[in-house]
């Protein structure tokens, strides 16, 4: 839970850092959510990939983490 909080949280940042910073350029507000709500629209098609396999061990790790969590508190060894 840790993990997807700091995740979260370092993504939240990120993106207020890149909007201050398109208002500092003087972008005006109507490019700059255009920008904020589709930051992907120049990908190449490999790059989806790569974004959508890292999403996945992300997603996959966690919750493999949470499992083993789950199970050393239920099956405890002295």
């Amino acid at each position: 839970m840790k993990i997807f909080f700091v995740t979260s949280l370092l993504a939240v940042f990120s993106a207020i850092l890149i909007i201050s910073l398109d208002l500092i350029m003087g972008v005006s507000v109507s490019g700059i959510i255009w920008k904020a709500i589709n930051p992907f629209r120049v990908m190449e098609p490999a790059e989806y990939v790569i974004i959508f396999l890292f999403t996945a061990f992300f997603v996959i790790d966690t919750f493999g983490s949470y499992l083993n969590k789950k199970k050393n508190k239920q099956n405890p060894t002295n």
